[in-house]
């Protein structure tokens, strides 16, 4: 009950993403029939009330056969809302640790053979600036080191780890060893998580400077850059109530709850960590895949027809399941996710991943002038030995035939000399044949 109360007074949610992909000895079915079996994780079946029909039910869990993401929450037992504490950093001219509950944890396992490991925080403070430099140090996610605080505030050392480490540590409890490969398209010590934020402030007549070290995850070291151009990009007003703060990095939402604290605390907070975190998760996917299928795609694979071929279908595939334009006829939700599409780069990735293709038609028309190529080649063959044998027939015919016939006209020499004339003709006609064939085989 007490914990239930320090948790309660402080406004605010986070999320911080790990991006993962099953290795060789794990699949999407194999994954999820063991999640499904485990006690330590329970199935959350998602409501995407506000997506449209043929959206939604791709994502119908209810409905295992046709889903194609499945979420999963860790059950911590004890350690639910455990209050966790950051290395120390210096902050205001203080040595300080950010300080958060861990909630929970969740898993997001999509049949495209990436999923995601979800960290939903709270934080011990609400001021913005606070915020952005705890998220600024949390989403180096491979470096950065979180630790248990007991009673005291003092840190359990020997519960020390980084997120990644926990996120691992997870997996190979789940699987008997570690069946994902973590942020799979970033190389070693250079992997930033993504973070999805809201936070309760009060009435201000201009967040930018917050929105702009929130939205980015920067910490009090750097300088504020106001900038029109970016901020019409990156700030969008969905309400007088709520705006939102968006980057490649993060998305951050601001509620202003004075006068309407029903609607924000009770409907739009209960939106935002159910609605907002999966249309969030689903524009983290389409990116993660796209990284996967580059990666995938490396040096010297560009002029292997099989390899093209398969490239091709895998992106169909995707793009047919999990690739949308249009999700809902909620304005404020289908703009959020156009904004959100447009922070993450998503169509200039995908001209990137589809370039490897634009080789594919003349690689297959290469193949089959080769195809052709032999056949004509085989045909040639076949065409030249049955001349030949032809040859030496009309030989053996036209020397018969003078003899049977000219013999009533004409004496052996006359006859002698008509037989070497119709062979010269034959060898003549012989040579000309083979010299098409020749001809239509350099051609």
């Amino acid at each position: 009950m007490e914990k239930e109360q320090s948790l309660s007074k402080f406004r605010n949610s986070s999320y911080i993403f790990i991006p993962f992909r099953y290795n060789d000895s794990c699949t999407f079915r194999a994954l999820v029939e063991k999640l499904d079996k485990s006690e330590k994780w329970k199935s959350v079946h998602d409501k995407n009330l506000y997506m449209l029909k043929y959206v939604a039910d791709k994502f119908d869990s209810e409905n295992p056969e046709n889903c194609q993401c499945f979420h999963f929450v860790h059950q911590q037992n004890d350690e639910a809302g455990a209050l966790y504490g950051t290395s120390p950093h210096r902050y205001q001219q203080e040595e300080i640790r950010f300080t958060f509950f861990l909630k929970q944890v969740h898993m997001f396992c999509f049949s495209t053979g990436v999923g995601m490991v979800a960290f939903e925080l709270q934080f011990t403070e609400n001021d913005p600036l606070w915020i952005a430099t705890a998220e600024y140090h949390l989403k180096k996610v491979s470096r950065e080191c979180v630790v248990p605080l007991l009673k005291d505030n003092e840190p359990d050392q020997k519960k020390e780890m980084t997120l990644l480490d926990f996120a691992e540590a997870l997996s190979e409890d789940l699987m008997g060893d570690v069946p994902f490969d973590f942020f799979f398209y970033a190389n070693p010590s250079t992997e930033r998580a993504n973070s999805l934020t809201y936070l309760d402030v009060p009435e201000q007549e201009d967040y930018s400077k917050e929105l702009y070290y929130l939205r980015r995850c920067y910490s009090e070291d750097f300088a504020y850059n106001k900038n029109p151009e970016s901020e019409a990009k990156e700030i969008y007003c969905a309400g007088r109530e709520i705006t939102w703060g968006i980057s490649p990095e993060a998305a951050i939402c601001l509620a202003r709850p004075e006068g309407h604290e029903s609607f924000v605390h009770d409907v739009f907070f209960k939106n935002f960590n159910q609605h907002y975190l999966f249309m969030y998760v689903l524009l983290l996917h389409q990116k993660y895949v796209l990284y996967m299928m580059l990666t995938q795609i490396g040096i010297g694979t560009y002029n292997k027809l099989e390899t093209l071929e398969e490239y091709q279908h895998q992106l169909y595939e995707f793009e047919t399941d999990f690739v949308f334009s249009r999700v809902t006829e909620v304005p404020q939700y289908q703009n959020l996710y156009n904004r959100l599409a447009e922070a993450f780069a998503l169509k200039e990735m995908f001209l990137d991943v589809r370039e490897p293709l634009v080789s594919l038609s003349e690689i297959r028309r290469t193949a089959n002038e080769k195809k052709q190529q032999n056949r004509d080649n085989a045909v040639n063959r076949s065409l030249f030995m049955l001349s030949l044998l032809t040859f030496f027939s009309a030989l053996l015919d036209s020397f018969d035939f003078v003899e049977s016939f000219f013999s009533w006209f004409f004496d052996a020499n006359i006859i002698k000399g008509i037989q070497i004339g119709s062979m010269a003709l034959v060898v003549l006609a012989f040579v000309y044949v083979i010299k098409n064939l020749i001809s239509s085989k350099k051609e």
